[in-house]
């Protein structure tokens, strides 16, 4: 009997929310399997089996803050700024979203719902969106997209002591459960390839398609989509 089996290192951690039909998610060249620090490769095993395809979106965080003194008027400055941003975003052919894992619109209507967090300084509060933009031609470069999004940025005029700083660019994909079926078949076409090596009298039993779809970066405009799973291969 021989027995492979295909895992995240670490423990994964639960999504900011249940993803829905159509939900959209956030990927990251650092998170493997929804968490920061996990890498789907077992030690010195086999590379993940999944489905690699490209993303839906380019997602640029957008820090909004105020430095003001007064907790009250940094607020104001902060959401006057974010209003103002929301309102020049249409113009530009840019959406703004919000949300840890799974991203949601921000309007002028929701975005009070937003959480304030501390700054990188003290004395400051600052709320976290992404400016997203959707992959278009074969030759979408983030440096393109980052560049694009600095310039926008640049042009919004602060209310006091409210600015704007970037993050990394990254990227975006709808509704990932539509990729589970590619998924397993890659699964089950694999499995059975390994099983055939030994002979057409060896099969193959698979464990863990049930689990949770997991995803991370596979290069600058590209996802890599898996399911931690197991297979035993052993005679008929």
């Amino acid at each position: 009997m021989i027995r492979y089996k295909l895992f995240a290192t670490g423990a994964a951690l639960a999504m900011f929310a249940a993803t829905s039909v159509q939900a959209q998610v956030v990927v990251t060249a650092m998170r493997a399997d929804r968490s920061a620090t996990n890498a789907y490769f077992g030690s010195g095993g086999p590379a993940a089996i999944g489905v690699t395809r490209r993303a839906d979106y380019f997602v640029t965080p957008l820090f909004v803050s105020s430095d003001s003194r007064d907790p009250d008027l940094r607020n104001q400055e902060l959401f006057a700024m974010l209003a103002d941003t929301i309102q020049r975003a249409g113009a530009e052919g840019i959406t703004l979203v919000a949300g840890q894992y799974t991203l949601s619109p921000v309007t002028e209507a929701n975005m009070r719902e937003l959480t304030v967090m501390g700054g990188n300084r003290p004395d400051t509060s600052r709320v976290q969106i992404y400016a997203r933009i959707p992959l278009g031609s074969d030759s979408a470069r983030v440096r393109d997209t980052s560049a694009r999004i600095a310039r926008f940025v640049a042009a919004i005029p602060a209310q006091g002591r409210s600015f704007i700083d970037l993050g990394t660019t990254a990227l975006a994909i709808d509704d990932p459960e539509q990729y589970r079926g590619d998924v397993v078949r890659h699964i089950a076409e694999e499995s059975t390839r390994y099983a055939g090596m030994f002979g057409s009298g060896y099969g193959v039993e698979i464990r863990g398609l049930e689990s949770d779809l997991y995803w991370q970066q596979a290069s600058e405009t590209e996802v890599f989509l898996y399911i931690e799973h197991s297979f035993t291969i052993a005679p008929r």
